[in-house]
């Protein structure tokens, strides 16, 4: 957001993110349930600004869609998982 704030003329003092997710914790405790994923993500963005609020609800908009978290949760990607695992004691 900070670095689209200049388009939008905005001067922020604060900006503070609170980010929680729902989900069903089943399968990770390996007790069955619809899956680990998450099933909502919230993200409440709070701004503490002195420019106008129609300036800053473009800027959070604009931010929104630069946002490559968002974009990520909002379309199936792929996810790979490479471990690395080192053991010093063997050999």
């Amino acid at each position: 957001m900070v670095q689209f704030a200049h388009l939008y003329q905005v001067v922020l003092r604060d900006v503070d993110v609170d980010l929680r997710a729902i989900f069903d914790s089943g399968d990770k405790f390996d007790i069955g349930g619809p899956g680990a994923a998450f099933q909502k993500v919230i993200y409440r963005v709070t701004i503490d600004s002195p420019s106008p609020e129609e300036q800053v609800q473009r800027l959070v908009e604009h931010a929104e869609r630069g946002c490559h978290t968002a974009q990520s949760l909002r379309q199936p990607v792929p996810v790979e998982i490479e471990a690395v695992i080192k053991n010093k004691s063997a050999g």
